[in-house]
């Protein structure tokens, strides 16, 4: 298989309240810090799109399932992770 590269996306992600605005507890009201790993499947000029399963064919990559595609902008860091065979 070609070299593949997973990812742990640390991103600041919007959040949502249906209620009202509660002076007194203005931490519920910020951008929610997410982490995604997965799959990098592409960079793109303004986002990263990250899958989280992967199918293969002939030792090839066929297709990928269960993206998240993550604003450019919203990324605080982005963590390349290597991988060890445990032999399983």
């Amino acid at each position: 298989m070609s070299r593949e590269k997973m990812v742990c996306i640390e991103w600041e992600d919007a959040a949502y309240s249906a209620g009202y605005y509660n002076k007194k507890e203005p931490e519920r009201f910020e951008p929610v810090f997410t982490r995604t790993v997965g799959h990098l499947v592409k960079i793109q000029k303004k986002s990263i799109i990250v899958g989280m399963d992967r199918f293969y064919e002939d030792g090839k990559i066929t297709d990928d399932r269960h993206l998240g595609t993550i604003p450019k902008k919203m990324i605080r860091r982005i963590i390349y992770l290597e991988g060890k065979d445990n032999g399983i």
